[in-house]
């Protein structure tokens, strides 16, 4: 293995690890070293491309969405929250133009390492080597006094499962018939192998964008090569996770949407319910609310409020809504469109499936989950960067 691999699975692998660390008042090291990377790298590029004028409107856009969502009703009170909310918004676009800046073959490297990264990173957790800083999914409902999910080198569960799916995404694209068979056999050991921990999560969010994206990816000009390779995927996956839930009642319990305690009986969780009171509590507030929104600490509380848990409202739209008012969710759905039309420009790349695919994973975390996790826009930015790549060399 080249040198240049080897440091670069060390230095992630050591980014992972510790992220989940805190450092001062709540921050952690993940979020201090991105604040501290836009802060020397990535603003002077911005002011650069703003000044040229030469930016695409869907980046534009997401950098007039982070601008928005430090007026909110509770963005005074709450400043850590809205400033650290505010930045996680803007990394996208700035991700985005910093890679422009990168050619394809380093984008292609960095998107396919670092995919193999997230997953091999939950061997030394899994073999007991490493201790985990972050926390996993609580099994204590389930039985399991004590007990935690997979959680690897990731803050939380959630983090963990969606960036598995999304490591999962990209090294499925990367199967085709110009590999050695030994490459080939390698990326279906990961993506065996990241099914086997995205279940272990105990998040099921991870299992849906894997496969939304599969779906599509294999799905798209569709012939009978590709009808095989879905059904043959969905069976052996369908088999694993089947094995898996039927010889863990735990995890049974939690895929059933059961526990020791209580039985949902709606879809999801209570879902539904969530996302009712999230428009409920932005409709019903007063009228500035409407435009501007309660802001996310506000937003939380009245949902506690409501059902009792000081959660988000686990749907990306429907959070925005009530978030950040209609001035912010008509900013967010035109930045989404203007993304999915830059996209669709670009469909004669050989990498647009590539890129469409992550697109629809990232819809679907949004519609079942919602949140900006870092590693999804690290790694539609990536592919983004591609295709800006890839229509400059045809222009």
């Amino acid at each position: 293995m080249r040198l240049n691999i080897v440091l670069f699975y060390i230095i992630t692998f050591s980014i992972l690890y510790l992220e989940p660390i805190e450092i001062v008042g709540g921050l952690t090291f993940g979020i201090i070293w991105k604040i501290l990377l836009m802060g020397f790298l990535f603003l002077p590029i911005l002011y650069r491309t703003l000044v040229n004028r030469n930016i695409e409107i869907f980046a534009f856009l997401y950098i007039l969405f982070a601008i928005k969502t430090l007026i909110s009703y509770s963005s005074m009170e709450y400043l850590m929250n809205t400033i650290t909310f505010s930045i996680k918004v803007l990394m996208f676009p700035l991700l985005y133009l910093f890679f422009i800046k990168f050619n394809k073959e380093r984008l292609l490297f960095i998107a396919k390492h670092f995919s193999i990264v997230v997953i091999l990173s939950f061997i030394p957790y899994m073999l007991g080597l490493l201790e985990p800083l972050g926390e996993g999914y609580d099994l204590s409902a389930y039985g399991l006094e004590g007990s935690f999910g997979l959680v690897g080198p990731f803050i939380n569960p959630h983090s963990a499962s969606i960036a598995l799916a999304f490591a999962m995404i990209i090294i499925t694209t990367l199967i085709n018939g110009t590999n050695t068979l030994r490459e080939n056999l390698f990326y279906i050991f990961l993506i065996l192998l990241g099914f086997y921990i995205l279940i272990g999560t105990y998040v099921r969010t991870g299992v849906a964008i894997y496969a939304a994206a599969l779906l599509y990816f294999y799905l798209q000009n569709i012939s009978f090569k590709k009808i095989v390779t879905v059904i043959i995927s969905l069976v052996i996956l369908f088999g694993i996770g089947l094995y898996m839930v039927e010889t863990n009642e735990a995890l049974k319990m939690r895929f059933e949407d059961r526990n020791k305690y209580i039985q949902h009986d709606e879809l999801g969780s209570g879902r539904l319910t969530y996302w009712k009171t999230a428009v409920e509590n932005w409709a019903n507030d007063e009228k500035i609310v409407l435009f501007i929104g309660l802001g996310e600490m506000y937003a939380e509380e009245k949902m506690e409020r409501v059902v009792g848990l000081k959660i988000f409202a686990h749907n990306e739209f429907f959070q925005m809504l009530q978030q950040e008012g209609l001035i912010g969710f008509l900013l967010f759905l035109s930045a989404l469109f203007f993304l999915f039309g830059f996209i669709r420009q670009n469909r004669e790349s050989q990498y647009y499936l590539h890129t469409m695919s992550i697109f629809v994973g990232m819809i679907t975390m949004m519609m079942f989950q919602g949140g900006f996790y870092f590693n999804i826009i690290f790694s539609l930015s990536l592919y983004l960067a591609v295709l800006k790549q890839d229509n400059t060399i045809k222009l």
